[in-house]
Order: C-alpha cells, then sequence, then structure tokens
C-alpha cells in the first residue's frame, strides 16, 4: 500500500513538473495582437450571422438539448 502511495506520490510532481514546463512554454509563444483581434472580431461577426438564421429557439435552449442528448 505504502509502495503505491509512493508512486502516486513520485507521478503527481513529475506530472506537477511537466505542467509547469508546458506553461513556461505558452508564456514564450509571441501573440500576434492584430491577428487575434481579427480572429476575434471575425468569430463575433460569424456569431452574429449564424444567431440570425437561428431558428428554433435561443441557443441556449439548443446547447441543453444537446447535452442531454448524451
Amino acid at each position: 500500500m505504502m509502495e503505491d502511495s509512493d508512486f502516486l506520490v513520485r507521478r503527481l510532481d513529475r506530472i506537477s513538473h511537466e505542467l509547469s514546463q508546458v506553461k513556461k512554454m505558452i508564456a514564450s509563444i509571441p501573440v500576434d495582437k492584430h491577428a487575434s483581434e481579427k480572429a476575434w472580431d471575425d468569430l463575433m461577426d460569424l456569431s452574429e450571422k449564424i444567431s440570425d438564421k437561428w431558428e428554433d429557439g435561443t441557443s441556449v435552449d439548443e446547447i441543453r438539448s444537446q447535452r442531454e442528448k448524451w
């Protein structure tokens, strides 16, 4: 039993270390602010177009119905 807990503690330490390394890698990725803003604006434009074509109920109702199917 003690061996199992030691294994889990070592495994969690390793996972924590790996997550820390991934966080550093993500933080070092340069961000193109203009491209990010354009992508957001494009998403909002498309969202409005989709909403305009929505026929049955609200988007919240649709999401709820999809979750209930699972």
